[in-house]
């Protein structure tokens, strides 16, 4: 199972490049940094400094032995939010599992379940699917509140994560970038760690805009659930519901995505209620 099987020494095994003695390639990944743990999705080649600062975070040349070795270290000594944190992040193309199986790589071959090119109860549309993304957290790291157009099946594999879910309806509460022209559309960038510090006495000293602060707020009356999702669990998230992600330990956890359902539901809304909310009038691209 891969929750056994998933230990560091093996990931970093299937992430060096080139192809093992039986010729099956190795995973493509990413590390990243940023200088506190909060981590906000951006388009980097549409982010301009000069006008927005610098960029929520860079990509850096580690291997994955090099992540792991820190994010064992932050673990081991409950590292503060404020100092800089790590990701590593992976993707399986759709088009592997069309492939023979004998050329998957580790991440297809132990999730049979999401990679399989027949229905399964995790991937139940795989011609609407689009490919396994894993993230590899370190203790502390939060993910910026979005959502994901497909239907959404998230499996912690090791670790644990905290997901605070709101419906597509909470879009105009949630301080979702509506410019089509940002490297963030459709994305937050408020980091709703920071509604703690709101109610600090000396509130006043924190290093926050008072716009900032006012879209902190608002997002504290947004309608949300919280659920902790444990090694061998796994999460549906409905097409357009917003998640926002905090590792609580060191973690992999990988998803899945089968089509679109547009219609959502009357309750919470759909496409058309985050459509409505992320519309600037400007259709020209």
């Amino acid at each position: 199972m891969a929750n056994l099987k998933w230990t560091d020494e093996y990931l970093s095994s299937q992430f060096d490049d080139g192809k093992d003695s039986n010729g099956i390639p190795h995973s493509n990944g990413g590390a990243q940094m940023s200088i506190d743990n909060f981590f906000a999705f951006y388009r980097p080649n549409l982010w301009n400094e000069d006008l927005l600062g610098a960029s929520p975070s860079i990509d850096l040349d580690w291997t994955f032995e090099k992540f792991a070795k820190h994010r064992a270290y932050a673990d081991n000594v409950n590292l503060p939010s404020n100092e800089k944190h790590y990701y590593f992040q992976s993707g399986v193309p759709r088009e592997e599992r069309l492939g023979k199986k004998k050329h998957w790589t580790f991440v297809s071959r132990d999730l049979p379940s999401f990679s399989s090119p027949e229905p399964t109860f995790f991937g139940f549309n795989p011609p609407a699917q689009k490919g396994i993304q894993c993230r590899f957290g370190e203790r502390g790291v939060t993910a910026a509140t979005h959502y994901d157009g497909g239907r959404n099946m998230i499996a912690m594999i090791t670790g644990a994560k905290r997901y605070i879910l709101s419906p597509p309806n909470a879009c105009p509460k949630l301080g979702i970038v509506s410019s089509r022209k940002h490297p963030s559309f459709r994305h937050s960038m408020l980091n709703f760690g920071r509604m703690t510090l709101l109610d600090k006495e000396d509130s006043n000293q924190v290093d926050m805009s008072s716009r900032e602060k006012e879209w902190l707020r608002i997002a504290a009356s947004a309608p949300t659930l919280s659920t902790v999702l444990n090694s061998g669990e796994v999460l549906y998230v409905p097409s357009h519901w917003f998640h926002y992600i905090v590792s609580l330990q060191k973690s992999a956890q990988c998803n899945t995505r089968s089509g679109i359902h547009e219609d959502g539901n009357p309750n919470f809304g759909g496409l058309d209620t985050v459509e409505q909310c992320t519309s600037d009038g400007d259709e020209s691209d």
